[in-house]
This record gives C-alpha cells, sequence and structure tokens, in this order.
C-alpha cells in the first residue's frame, strides 16, 4: 500500500532534517545549542577595524594577505580567540576586521611579535601609503555579559 503524500511529505522532511545533521561537523547541522552557551571572561581584547578601498585590486590582495596571516595564526597562537575579515554586503570595497584575544598582551606581545604579524602589516601599510586604503578603528575590553558560540 502506497503512503499518503501527507505521509510522505512528513518522511521527506525527516530525512533531509536527518542528512542536515549527519553532515554537520558534531552532528549539530550547524546550528548551536543555545543550552550549552557561557558567558564570556571579562577582560578579553579586541580589535575592531574598519577598512576602506580605493580598488578591488587592493582589496583582493590584502584579503589574500590576511588569509595567509590567519591560517598561520590559527595553528599558533593560543591567546588569539576570533580573526576574522569580512567583505560589506553593501559596498564591495569596505571590510572590517574583528581580533579578539584573551588578553591584551596576548595581541601587544605576542601577537604583534609574530612573522605573520610582520608579514601583513607592511602589505596593509604599503595600501595605506599609497592612497589605495583608509583605516580607521578602535579597540575595547569585553565587559563579560555577552556570549561567543
Amino acid at each position: 500500500m502506497a503512503p499518503s503524500s501527507r505521509a510522505f511529505g512528513w518522511l521527506v522532511a525527516l530525512a533531509l532534517a536527518l542528512a542536515h545533521v549527519a553532515r554537520a561537523p558534531g552532528g549539530r547541522g550547524g546550528v548551536v545549542d543555545v543550552a550549552s552557551r557561557t558567558r564570556n571572561d571579562d577582560g578579553a581584547f579586541v580589535l575592531y577595524v574598519e577598512l576602506e578601498f580605493t580598488n578591488a585590486r587592493a582589496a583582493e590582495a590584502l584579503v589574500r594577505a590576511w588569509r595567509e596571516c590567519a591560517d598561520w595564526c590559527r595553528t599558533h597562537e593560543r591567546g588569539l580567540l576570533h580573526y576574522e575579515i569580512s567583505q560589506s554586503n553593501r559596498d564591495e570595497l569596505k571590510y572590517s576586521i574583528f581580533e579578539r584575544y584573551a588578553s591584551e598582551r596576548d595581541y601587544a606581545e605576542t601577537h604583534k611579535a609574530t612573522e605573520a604579524y610582520k608579514t601583513f602589516r607592511p602589505k596593509m601599510q604599503a595600501l595605506q601609503d599609497a592612497g589605495e586604503l583608509k583605516v580607521s578603528g578602535s579597540s575595547f575590553f569585553e565587559l563579560g555579559h555577552g556570549f561567543v558560540s
């Protein structure tokens, strides 16, 4: 006997949901288990930087250099908690950088002393000096009232 179309629809939905969960890292389907979230420790040091390029070539060059730096930092810097560059969804020449460190010392004494940083930063400075990149930003200490998943 053939299943009704309603039963068939439920079976398809269940199969898709199970496939999505099985395919995802950790079996969570990219969904965060909100019950397992804990508050941040206060005192993390955060850098937020805005980048505005004059042309796509300069943006692509810096993103390439960032990727190389980030690949190294991901596996070598324990005190570096978050290190990401993002492109604006409204302006293809605007980017932001978000860096989060366990402490200001992890940024000032550890990160800035790495070969990865010493290789990346002059490339960014050269684009600034050539007038192809405008940089602005600020640094912050987290208060510990939020969370990161």
